[in-house]
């Protein structure tokens, strides 16, 4: 079903699901489109829209069962199917991520970092090892990697993607700061920080 929705569909569908896991930990039972639109400023009838996409079904004047909506949820963006991904770049915000756990709670799971520094090469963060760059096709291999996550400096993303597709990798995570140019196959998700922020400056009108 995933393959037939929308991006932004997927978008507000993991949106609902950040705000079903916050009811569930206050173990709170159900939970409104209304009380859903609110929270994201968003148009109710666009809630119960995309909920009825997915096959969940409310109750009258009461709402929609949160740990049933979160479950379909989960079961339509595949959660709970692992996918396995190497941090390409040591350096901090390639830190940072390796060092977010709540990427498990969402099927992914970082299982090592790559760097070309020798400073770095060996090290353990959060219990997940620095290998060297060179290496990485033998450990893609070992470790059955889907996808890579780049954070590398802007003057060597293209370079060092180039490498990591021509490694095995197909799908990309790129938070470097520039547009990779990629052979047909190979999927990259572009992570426009810098984007983001702009976006949301104008859209506040923030001076």
């Amino acid at each position: 079903m995933k393959n037939s929705l929308s991006q932004r569909a997927i978008v507000r569908l993991t949106q609902y699901h950040t705000i079903l896991r916050d009811y569930a930990k206050k173990n709170i039972e159900y939970i409104t489109s209304s009380s859903i639109s609110k929270l994201l400023e968003i148009d109710e009838t666009q809630v119960r829209k995309d909920v009825k996409s997915i096959n969940c079904k409310g109750k009258c004047k009461v709402g929609y069962s949160v740990l049933e909506l979160k479950n379909i949820i989960e079961e339509v963006l595949d959660y709970k199917v692992v996918k396995r991904a190497y941090v390409i770049g040591a350096g901090n915000l390639g830190t940072a991520l390796a060092k977010y756990s709540k990427f498990n709670d969402y099927g992914l799971e970082i299982c090592g970092l790559f760097d070309v520094d020798l400073n770095k090469i060996g090290k353990i963060i959060d219990g997940k090892q620095v290998y060297d760059l060179k290496f990485i096709k033998e450990h893609i291999k070992k470790d059955k990697i889907n996808i890579a996550i780049l954070t590398t400096p802007n003057k060597v993303a293209q370079e060092v993607a180039e490498f990591i597709v021509d490694s095995g990798i197909k799908y990309i995570w790129n938070f470097a700061p520039t547009i990779l140019n990629l052979p047909s196959g190979i999927h990259v998700w572009h992570e426009n920080l810098i984007g983001s922020f702009l976006q949301f400056c104008a859209i506040e009108n923030i001076s």
